[in-house]
């Protein structure tokens, strides 16, 4: 691994929600990626403020990348396929799309960002309530301040796992691109060739089995 004079490395910037905590994602990143500096973060805010500060690499949704004037370089891809679906998911009934007015998401593009977003995916105009953490989308639905949620089909069996609520959920007919990296900084080839090497297990957290 090659280092700058302070012994630094390649800086890598993340933004994804994933099952862990941000802090345990990072350390595990960090770990797996040698000699990368990987900062972690879990809200659009913290995201806009560690871009300004310079980056190598940023590892996050290709919506966001788009949102920032960014593109992307390698792209994840599950099953063959750079998109995903969703799911609107309520309790005791497959929520219907056309009739929901208030829906949970886990916020990745600020309010008016989201409302577009959640609106595209779902149809309508439903009202959007951000959260920043994946177990936050429960408590909207525990509390009743939605009627549904959005989220990656792919982690509603884990959801329903984690919840005393009887989930049901109901495939959308759109998708949304895996994460994908772009290269914003001189040592970006660092961080792609990291990437490249980054176990199985923990691309898994971030919904993706391989890097193209």
């Amino acid at each position: 691994m090659t280092t700058d004079g302070s012994g630094a490395g390649a800086k890598l910037l993340v933004f994804l929600h994933v099952a862990v905590k941000q802090r345990a994602f990072q350390s595990e990143l960090q770990a797996a990626l040698g000699g990368i500096v990987v900062t972690a973060v879990g809200r659009i805010g913290d995201f806009d403020r560690a871009l300004k500060d310079g980056q190598d690499a940023v590892l996050t949704l290709p919506v966001v990348l788009e949102a920032h004037g960014l593109v992307a370089k390698i792209r994840g891809q599950r099953n063959g396929s750079p998109d995903e679906k969703y799911a609107l998911v309520g309790v005791d009934a497959s929520p219907d799309p056309s009739k929901v007015t208030v829906v949970g998401a886990l916020d990745v593009l600020g309010r008016e960002g989201m409302n577009a977003f959640v609106q595209r995916l779902v149809g309508g105009k439903p009202k959007v309530e951000r959260v920043i953490k994946v177990e936050d989308l429960l408590s909207l639905l525990q509390m009743q301040r939605v009627e549904a949620i959005v989220l990656p089909t792919r982690l509603f069996a884990e959801l329903k796992t984690a919840s005393r609520l009887n989930l049901a959920q109901r495939e959308l007919p759109g998708a949304v691109g895996l994460p994908a990296l772009s290269t914003v900084g001189p040592r970006a080839p660092e961080v792609v060739a990291a990437l490249n090497r980054l176990p199985k297990l923990l691309s898994g957290a971030m919904g993706v089995d391989e890097w193209r």
